[in-house]
């Protein structure tokens, strides 16, 4: 009973100590929004608060990879790619986060723009017909230099190019959904 104790003690202690270790461990996130989403497709829906957490961007590599998978493949194959490249999350209300799989930025006279994109749709599309043909979650976020917007935000959206090799969003309803008082926060060290 004694080495039971002693065992259960010693276990305490070390996990103790580890905590330390493992709180330093946590990497800092490379950016984070706060908006607020107002549907177009429901005259009169309240907005529903929006958080956004960017734990790092998508390389230049990755995203020339996916552009090829999406041209080579299209969107079936581009769905399938994107499981292996989570680099943050988004949460619309009260609901549970869904994955970002890009992250992009890029200067603007303005400011700059963020276009984030998940590997499935989100805002209530993800179970429905419009999930097959519309597989992706979309938004657009323009920031001035104080990092203060606007945004639009696609629940289920598809991805293609068009025959000049330009990046198309299609979006399953009929205007997309609008992010309005578009913040970012400063990520916690």
């Amino acid at each position: 009973m004694m080495t039971r104790r002693t065992a259960i003690a010693v276990f305490a202690v070390l996990a103790l100590l580890a905590v330390p270790v493992l709180a330093e461990d946590k990497k800092p996130m490379a950016a984070e929004f706060t908006a607020v989403f107002i549907s177009m497709n429901a005259p009169g829906a309240m907005g529903s608060p929006v958080q956004i957490y960017i734990e790092s961007w998508t390389t230049d590599d990755v995203a020339s990879s996916l552009a090829t998978t999406l041209q080579q493949k299209g969107q079936a194959g581009l769905v399938n790619a994107l499981p292996n490249t989570r680099v943050g999350t988004i949460r619309i209300g009260t609901a549970d986060g869904y994955p970002i799989s890009v992250a992009r930025q890029r200067t603007t006279a303005e400011g700059r723009v963020v276009l984030l994109a998940s590997n499935r749709p989100f805002a209530g599309f993800g179970n429905t017909a419009a999930s097959v043909d519309y597989p992706f979650g979309f938004i657009q976020l323009n920031l001035k230099a104080d990092g203060t917007g606007e945004g639009t935000i696609i629940g289920a959206a598809s991805i293609s190019f068009d025959d000049k090799k330009n990046l198309t969003i299609g979006s399953y309803t009929v205007q997309p959904g609008r992010l309005s008082d578009v913040k970012e926060r400063k990520p916690k060290k």
